[in-house]
């Protein structure tokens, strides 16, 4: 009983065997490798060939894919040590530049930037201080030529006067040392009167000279003074007496317009004084910010180069970060590539060498089912 038992188990665990190895056989006939490789072995079967060359083609083939997976994984490592190496340095110029570019832009928001604001309106600044002082200058001058020509007119009135009432003065003494009778005091202290000639002369003389003083718009006030002299003439006795009361009276109007004309002088003189010091201060007030404009003009010169430097700077730094960023991109992706060709490679690989060493434990261990179910594959036209 035993014994029939044991022949039971083992029939039975051969059955569970057999069926294994056709499933494996059917498994591996479903693949394009497989399929070809068992066409092989059928081949060599039906042709009689040694059974140990068949299992030492398979070995050598198993051997072959072995060695060339071997030969992939050394290749591969080299190929990703190599990509490791370019992707860190990318990294490090990636880091490196755009440090260099936070540092430009630093410079130039924190620094630059800020400094040529600050030139812009000093500039600015210096700028309406020029134009003040050079208007202060102008508008000085202009007043200081207003004031000479108004002296000059002045002065010219002055000296037409003193001309005028000098010869009015000059021509009725000398006409009246000429014409007149010389006054003899007798006992008695009598006066000769002037003639009426002379005296018509001395109005003659006086109108005229009040006709000049007319026309000299500084010296009007003494027109009135001639005038009531020409009044007082057309109703007066004349006498030698009382012409040279006139006479001195002509003397005192010269030296007062003498003295007029000095005082005028003396504020002129003044003036010039004053606008030669005001002058003078606004020059060099105006020298000082002409110097400290072309200064700061200088500056704002200098600090707008260095910012197109920099600027020309960062615009190619940017440049080189996005063409860093792109062959970073261009070589992670030719190595993760490369990675999954490998993965491919090798997955394939590993189950063609597996379709092998399957094939060779088959042929070492169920040749007899391998060749039957080659053959019913034949006979039902290549399908198992």
């Amino acid at each position: 009983m035993k014994a029939i038992l044991l022949l039971v188990l083992a029939c039975t665990a051969l059955a569970t065997t057999e069926t294994e190895y056709i499933q494996l056989i059917h498994k591996i006939d479903a693949t394009p490798f497989g399929r070809t490789l068992f066409d092989t072995i059928y081949l060599q079967l039906e042709t009689g060939d040694p059974l140990d060359r068949l299992l030492n083609t398979l070995s050598d083939l198993e051997d072959r894919y072995q060695q060339e997976q071997r030969e992939d994984d050394a290749e591969n490592r080299e190929f990703q040590d190599s990509c490791n190496v370019d992707i860190s340095a990318y990294d490090k110029d990636i880091a490196n530049t755009d440090s260099e570019r936070i540092s430009m832009e630093a410079r130039l928001e924190g620094d630059l930037y800020p400094r040529r604001a600050i030139i812009t309106g000093l500039v600015t600044a210096k700028k309406a201080e020029v134009k003040g002082y050079q208007k202060e200058i102008d508008e000085l001058d202009a007043e200081r030529a207003a004031q000479h020509q108004e002296f000059e007119e002045i002065a010219a009135d002055h000296n037409t006067a003193i001309a005028v009432l000098t010869e009015a003065r000059n021509i009725i003494k000398a006409n009246v040392e000429a014409t007149s009778s010389l006054v003899q005091k007798k006992a008695t202290q009598q006066v000769k009167e002037i003639s009426q000639d002379h005296i018509s002369l001395f109005q003659k003389h006086i109108k005229e000279s009040q006709r000049k003083l007319s026309h000299s718009k500084h010296m009007l006030r003494y027109v009135p003074v001639m005038k009531l002299l020409s009044q007082i003439a057309s109703k007066a006795k004349f006498d030698d007496s009382t012409i040279q009361k006139v006479i001195d009276l002509f003397d005192k109007l010269i030296n007062e317009v003498s003295d007029s004309l000095s005082l005028q002088r003396f504020a002129e003189d003044k003036r010039v004084e004053n606008y030669n010091k005001t002058r003078k201060f606004l020059v060099i007030a105006l020298t000082v910010a002409g110097s400290e404009l072309a200064n700061a003009e200088s500056d704002f010169a200098s600090v707008s180069d260095i910012i197109r430097q920099v600027e020309a700077s960062l615009e190619n730094t940017n440049q080189r970060l996005e063409l860093l960023h792109e062959r970073r991109t261009d070589r992670w992706t030719q190595c993760e590539e490369a990675a999954k060709d490998y993965a491919d490679a090798r997955s394939a690989r590993d189950a063609d060498r597996q379709v092998v060493s399957d094939t060779i434990g088959l042929v070492n261990k169920a040749l007899r089912t391998l060749r039957e179910q080659l053959a019913l594959r034949q006979a039902a036209g290549d399908k198992i």
